[in-house]
């Protein structure tokens, strides 16, 4: 029963993502900018690993950067600030469900996760 709760964590990471690539890419076109924001969702064994690119639009031949955005786990779905690309920072910030419901809260920089 763990499995298939993991994997409906994993799945719903991965329409977060889809769902603010869509919106990022679609606000870089609309404001012309040079690059835009892209989510990379990676499995891992206790956490599901968000990460964030930089991405050039066509013409610009540098290589996309790469930063841990989130940490999902697997077994609750709770999100975590990073602490290192490897470990999150304690405290949990959000439920995976919250952001489902409202998308706009993620941002491009993960400034959601900070304490406030």
């Amino acid at each position: 029963m763990t499995t298939a709760i993991e994997t409906n964590y994993s799945q719903m990471c991965y329409d977060l993502a889809d769902d603010l690539n869509n919106r990022w890419k679609v606000d870089a076109i609309e404001s012309s900018n040079h690059f835009y924001h892209k989510l990379e969702v990676e499995v891992a064994k206790k956490y599901v690993k968000i990460w964030v690119s930089h991405v050039p639009f066509k013409g610009d031949s540098k290589l996309p950067s790469r930063s841990i955005w989130m940490f999902v786990d697997k077994t609750n779905g709770f999100c975590y600030k990073p602490a290192s690309t490897k470990a999150p920072a304690k405290g949990v910030r959000f439920g995976l469900y919250q952001l489902l419901a409202y998308p706009e809260t993620c941002d491009k920089f993960g400034s959601f996760l900070y304490r406030r």
